[in-house]
């Protein structure tokens, strides 16, 4: 049985540690800068959009603070717009093939019918983003790979329409594959990190 933990970020299969996507790119060293801008209060930020996002998706009452609304309100007129369909939100997923685990910020389809993974963004693109959603698309394997549209939501402090970026390079799937061969420590058998 998959676990998360939120506070640690360490995903576990029966109690045995498997490794995320997150640490599968950062181990890699393609995460680039990012960490740069990866501060405490932006991650806080971060996490309460996301939940603001989740509870407006589950019809929940929202609890985010007035300066952040521009946020919510970004991803509002993208999801009117897309009519989208979702079929996991949240959810954390495995791949046992590939042991890795990872948290796609919704899984669906358009309203057109085409499957879709999607993840929130609340600062600019970054190269690795699109790994990101290539690994995600892997892991989340209802489907067969590559069939799905991977779309990073930048979502605008300001309010207005979110920054749709769509990541089609097939490439992609290339250097997903390179990193999971590479790996330097076996989560398979490494219980105690």
């Amino acid at each position: 049985m998959l676990t998360f933990d939120a506070g640690t970020h360490i995903y576990r299969d029966d109690g045995r540690i498997v490794q995320s996507v997150t640490s599968l790119i950062r181990d890699g060293g393609l995460s680039g800068k990012s960490s740069a801008y990866y501060t405490p209060g932006s991650a806080e930020r971060g996490t309460r959009v996301h939940q603001s996002c989740l509870d407006l998706d589950l019809g929940r009452k929202i609890t985010l603070p007035v300066n952040e609304h521009g946020y919510l309100n970004s991803y509002k007129l993208w999801r009117d717009l897309a009519r989208p369909v979702w079929t996991y939100m949240e959810q954390p997923a495995m791949s046992k093939r590939l042991n890795l685990a990872g948290t796609a910020d919704r899984v669906g389809h358009d309203h057109g019918g085409i499957p879709l993974v999607l993840d929130f963004k609340t600062g600019g693109p970054q190269n690795w983003h699109g790994l990101q959603l290539a690994l995600y698309d892997l892991i989340y394997d209802d489907i067969e790979p590559e069939q799905r549209r991977r779309v990073a939501l930048h979502l605008r402090r300001d309010g207005k329409m979110c920054q749709s970026v769509e990541y089609s390079d097939r490439r992609t799937y290339d250097t997903a594959a390179r990193l999971l061969s590479s790996r330097k420590t076996d989560y398979a058998t490494d219980s105690k990190k």
